[in-house]
């Protein structure tokens, strides 16, 4: 690995490691298209080296989390954790069955999908995780399937969909779910690139740069959340699931 190539990798991982103080996401969106585009690396092998990464932006993040004014709520963690981490090993076991611009096209549908609702979300459901409804924590936790699978399918932390389901089924206001959506996308990256590297996944030369970045940038990332109001934090981030997805659409659609 050269000079150039491990600059663009460590800025990759800088940048992602701000997104995941900020937006509580493990920064996947970032290391795939770095690794492919920077490294000249296939796509599987990007997904795989990508939640090795997650691991480390995301426990991170959960650090300064834990020392922010907004702090994990553990209880929520740990119950959706239960679900969506485990089930990161379905995307892993599927993965093969997919083409890269399949995988595309669903990760942008889900982006799509959830971005409206995720800049409305807000008062209706801010009573704490006590407050929220027990259908509401029915469809997360079965919502939390759906992303911890699509975590391990394309090799980002789930937060796109963690976080609007902690804000809907455990009643969390935004910023305390994405401090919690780390805790979950930890996880979800440990249980996700066990899987891959028991599937025989050990090419991990070209990761430190994106490592180090990755955990370098969170710290800024929470800093910065604790300052943004609410409001704009939901619709900032909702803008990013939007940009992610339309970037994903002309990849597909410019693909071979």
């Amino acid at each position: 690995m050269d000079l150039l190539e491990s600059s663009i990798l460590g800025l990759a991982g800088l940048f992602g490691g701000v997104l995941a103080g900020l937006f509580g996401v493990g920064g996947g969106t970032i290391f795939v298209p770095a690794l492919v585009y920077g490294a000249g690396w296939g796509i599987g092998e990007a997904v795989a080296a990508s939640l090795v990464v997650i691991v480390f932006s995301a426990l991170s993040g959960t650090l300064r989390s834990m020392r922010s004014e907004v702090p994990v709520n553990w209880k929520a963690a740990a119950l959706f954790s239960l679900t969506v981490a485990p089930s990161s090993l379905i995307g892993v076991a599927v993965s093969s069955f997919f083409s890269e611009t399949l995988t595309q096209l669903v990760f942008a549908g889900f982006l799509l999908t959830l971005a409206y609702p995720t800049a409305r979300s807000g008062k209706r459901y801010r009573e704490g995780i006590g407050g929220a409804s027990g259908s509401h924590l029915a469809v997360a936790l079965l919502g939390g399937v759906g992303a911890g699978a699509l975590a391990g399918l394309i090799g980002i932390g789930g937060a796109a969909l963690t976080v609007p389901l902690l804000i809907f089924g455990f009643g969390l206001n935004p910023k305390t779910a994405i401090s919690t959506s780390l805790v979950v996308t930890l996880l979800v990256g440990v249980v996700g690139a066990a899987g891959y590297v028991a599937a025989g996944f050990d090419r991990l030369s070209g990761l430190p740069p994106l490592i180090v970045g990755s955990i370098i940038g969170a710290w800024p990332g929470v800093r910065l959340r604790e300052r943004l109001p609410e409001t704009v934090l939901q619709r900032a981030f909702a803008a990013y699931m939007v940009v992610v997805a339309v970037l994903m659409i002309v990849d597909a659609a410019n693909g071979p």
